[in-house]
């Protein structure tokens, strides 16, 4: 299968420019000790680095060479995945990546992620919240205009734009192709952490388009400020619209049901209750795969409470979004100095 079946599905949408970075489909694979459950192991997008982070920066790092620019500007957290996936790959099609990052509580992965961010050459800026991490933003924009005539391109948090969110339109076709290849049943069930919208937005506007019947669980590892059903809704909203201008025969006239699941969210953003420590513990010796207590943990956990439960009614899908390598080779261990003063 190539990488953009949607695109081959609907050929006009041939116009949004792709920079090759995925390695092709993930794997579709059952969940072990676990019966009529499956795991789609999109941290397995980019071979080297990135994670489920690729599909977007596919064509949002694309988008940026396409317009002739040569800096990207994006957010996050201390420990973001997505930053660190955009300087990194930034870095392979000669854009330079400058973020600005929000401070958030130590876990193993935040010092591997900066690490590889900083090695990929990311400028990396900390602000105290979410009006001054914006300010910041501006200023570095203004700057970069002053002195080089340019501003670099502003790529929003966990790249969900409705560009971004294209690639998980494209993903659910993906899926569709696995699930006639009978590499698994079509879901009743899809669970996946609801962060920056883009996955839950794309996929729910593709299961629809591809006409599986899934519901999606959305599971909440953000404050309702960075996700919330009304946000959700406007993002789908600005996507479709995206399609609807490239092909209208692209945009569907629903979508997936999504259910928003707020109760394994626990103290904040990154920390991890008893049970999802557990969850992470439990998934990591059935599967081997890596996960987080920022996002992919938390959706573990609502899988697993709900299987246990008995609450799982026909196939059921997990979408691991995680990035399955801690640093890329060549990447060295981040400076214990350097960590601290990115962490609350």
């Amino acid at each position: 299968m190539r990488s953009y079946p949607l695109f081959d599905v609907f050929p006009r949408l041939g116009v949004f420019p792709r920079a090759g970075l995925l390695d092709g489909i993930t794997a579709v694979q059952p969940m072990p000790g676990a019966d009529d459950i499956w795991i789609k192991r999109d941290d397995l997008s980019a071979s080297d680095f990135g994670g489920n982070k690729v599909r977007k920066l596919d064509l949002l790092l694309a988008q940026a060479r396409a317009r002739g620019r040569k800096d990207v500007l994006t957010f996050g957290y201390s420990g973001s995945n997505f930053v660190a996936a955009t300087a990194w790959h930034g870095r392979k099609l000669g854009l330079a990546t400058q973020a600005v990052l929000l401070p958030q509580a130590d876990a193993p992965y935040v010092a591997d992620n900066l690490a590889t961010g900083l090695h990929a050459g990311a400028q990396l800026h900390l602000a105290r919240g979410n009006a001054a991490a914006v300010a910041r933003a501006i200023a570095l924009s203004t700057a970069k205009l002053l002195r080089h005539g340019r501003v670099p391109l502003w790529i929003p948090p966990g790249g969900s734009s409705p560009l971004g969110a294209l690639g998980f339109v494209n993903a659910a076709f993906e899926l569709r192709a696995q699930v006639e290849s009978g590499a698994m049943p079509a879901p009743a069930r899809l669970y996946v952490a609801f962060s920056s919208m883009g996955t839950v937005a794309g996929l729910a506007i593709g299961l629809a388009l591809a006409g599986l019947n899934t519901r999606i669980e959305a599971v909440q590892v953000v404050g309702d400020d960075f996700a919330s059903a009304a946000k959700l809704d406007r993002l789908i909203r600005r996507t479709r619209q995206l399609l609807r201008r490239a092909d209208p025969a692209a945009c569907p006239g629903r979508v997936a049901e999504v259910r928003i699941r707020t109760e394994f969210f626990g103290r904040g953003y990154a920390l991890a209750s008893p049970a999802v420590k557990a969850a992470m513990s439990r998934f990591g010796s059935a599967t081997g795969a890596r996960s987080d207590s920022a996002y992919s943990g938390k959706a573990i956990a609502a899988l697993y409470a709900d299987h246990d439960a008995g609450a799982l009614r026909g196939p059921t899908l997990y979408w691991h979004t995680f990035n399955a390598h801690g640093r890329p080779a060549g990447v060295g261990p981040l400076p214990a100095q350097v960590l601290a003063s990115y962490v609350l």
